[in-house]
């Protein structure tokens, strides 16, 4: 049987967009769940919304089961929608709180050196 394989993205600007949405994506998860306990498609509403449709995402549970593992994030409770679908909130901790501040520190000092080379007018 012949096995399907992924077009190779790397090399193009699309690679660079799906690797930044990875290494920023707990960042923006725990930074909206600073406002309260949400679920999950309404956090990705929120990403999307917030960024005006610019930074989207197919999925939050991989970063969702990263962060409860780490106790970043705690499941706050389950309801049931109207269409009948169950809800799992869940909520920022403590200590997830700490670590989105060292997070968003670590993410401006990143931007602005990337910006300082970027802007510094060598290498034209």
């Amino acid at each position: 049987m012949k096995q399907k394989t992924r077009p190779n993205k790397s090399g193009t600007s699309v690679s660079m967009n799906e690797n930044f949405k990875k290494s920023t994506v707990e960042m923006l998860l725990l930074h909206i769940l600073q406002d309260g306990k949400k679920y999950v498609y309404e956090i990705m509403l929120e990403i999307s919304r917030e960024s005006d449709g610019v930074y989207q995402v197919a999925t939050l549970y991989p970063a969702i089961y990263r962060l409860t593992g780490f106790g970043y994030i705690k499941e706050a409770g389950v309801e049931v929608s109207p269409d009948n679908r169950t809800r799992r909130y869940y909520a920022i901790t403590t200590s997830g709180r700490k670590y989105l501040e060292e997070l968003k520190s670590q993410y401006r000092r990143l931007c602005r050196s990337v910006d300082k080379i970027l802007a510094s007018g060598k290498h034209m």
